[in-house]
């Protein structure tokens, strides 16, 4: 990179920064909890936590990472036949019988709106073949998100030894789940009817009603999934939207899970703001290139250059984009070329970095010739010449 003459763009915002709690209200909650966590689900900033990172028992919010497997399977429309010990799982339930011929699709709305722990076990022998394959992929998908105080030792949340996950663990899973449009459309959704053939061959339409209760109780509502056992007491992972702002609030092992989750949902929105700067891969400038076979390369945000935000902060923050004037040759994609900085009273809080869009060769004799005779070939193949 050449020597820097810095672009300065500068835009006031609001910042907070993630995982801390600054404002004094944050104290008025009495979040009763053991363990709870109010995340931003397009920025992954914790607006509130209380043990966030401990171990519990997670119940049947387990099934949102047997969700996410089931819809990434690409396979929702094959048929399932359900065998004697899903039929026989205990718990929540869809009321499947063995021998039951039933979708993939239709099991994973019973899973999310039913919780149903007999289609839990279904779609893992489907996917994997038996509960226990399909449980190494469910751990080694935990790990692939950064799920770092998860394990799992089955597809439905009952208690079991080393079954466990923590609130920001949950939060991590439900906001990479809600960006799969079929998990958050299903989720959302307060009551459905699915296609079932009875025991005598008979079709009819069932009715499955979301045991989420805040769908009901809050507007904003829109999420996620509910879980009770003894060891794990009564758990909720929610979700909300209000404008262009999306909360997600864990709770775990909560008797007032409804109110709990209602009043963290209502803090987030009545205290903060979205602010989205700049979305990932979006081009912000386009640099000239010395010494390089293409005269340009563009400059993509690498990340998120988003922020949600406390007012209090609304007059201190400032954002620059650094981006030197020109660049020389070699260029590889992916390469870091500027940034955006966010800053809080001149104190950088937050960088974003700026990449190039494409490889850009160095410009000599004879890499000149061979580019413009790759460049000659592509335009006869076009041309339908060659």
């Amino acid at each position: 990179m050449t020597k820097k003459s810095p672009i300065l763009v500068l835009f006031t915002i609001i910042f907070i920064l993630a995982g801390s709690l600054t404002p004094v209200y944050a104290a008025a909650l009495a979040v009763k909890a053991r363990a709870a966590i109010l995340l931003d689900a397009k920025t992954g900033q914790v607006l509130y936590n209380k043990n966030m990172d401990a171990r519990n028992a997670p119940a049947s919010t387990t099934k949102i990472m047997t969700a996410i497997l089931a819809i990434e399977s690409g396979r929702l429309n094959e048929p399932v036949k359900i065998s004697i010990s899903a039929a026989a799982t205990r718990g929540s339930s869809m009321n499947l019988y063995p021998g039951q011929i039933i979708s993939l699709h239709e099991l994973l709305t019973g899973l999310l709106m039913r919780s149903g722990n007999d289609a839990a076990v279904a779609i893992a022998q489907h996917l994997a073949g038996t509960v226990d394959a399909f449980v190494v992929l469910m751990n080694k998908k935990a790990v692939e998100l950064g799920a770092n105080n998860t394990h799992f030792s089955n597809p439905h949340g009952l208690s079991a030894p080393g079954h466990y996950s923590s609130a920001h663990d949950l939060a991590i899973l439900a906001r990479y789940a809600l960006s799969i449009p079929k998990f958050a459309e299903i989720v959302s959704t307060k009551e459905t009817q699915i296609e079932w053939l009875d025991q005598r061959g008979r079709e009819k339409d069932v009715n499955l009603r979301n045991t989420n209760k805040l769908l009901w109780m809050l507007d904003e509502a829109d999420g996620i999934k509910t879980g009770t056992t003894g060891e794990a007491g009564p758990c909720l992972v929610s979700s909300a939207t209000r404008g262009n702002q999306k909360l997600i609030a864990v709770v775990l092992n909560d008797h007032s899970r409804w109110y709990d989750s209602m009043q963290l949902l209502k803090y987030g929105f009545d205290n903060y703001d979205y602010y989205d700067f700049k979305n990932q891969g979006e081009t912000l400038a386009t640099l000239p290139v010395q010494n390089g076979l293409v005269d340009s390369v563009d400059a993509i945000v690498d990340s998120p250059a988003s922020l949600t935000v406390a007012a209090a902060d609304y007059p201190k923050i400032t954002v620059e984009v650094d981006l030197p004037e020109t660049l020389t040759a070699p260029i590889y994609q992916g390469q870091k070329i500027g940034e955006i900085v966010f800053f809080l009273d001149n104190k950088a809080i937050k960088t974003v970095d700026l990449t190039a869009a494409s490889d850009i060769g160095e410009r000599t004799l004879l890499k000149t010739f061979f580019y413009h005779l790759n460049q000659t070939f592509r335009l006869l193949s076009v041309w339908g010449i060659l």
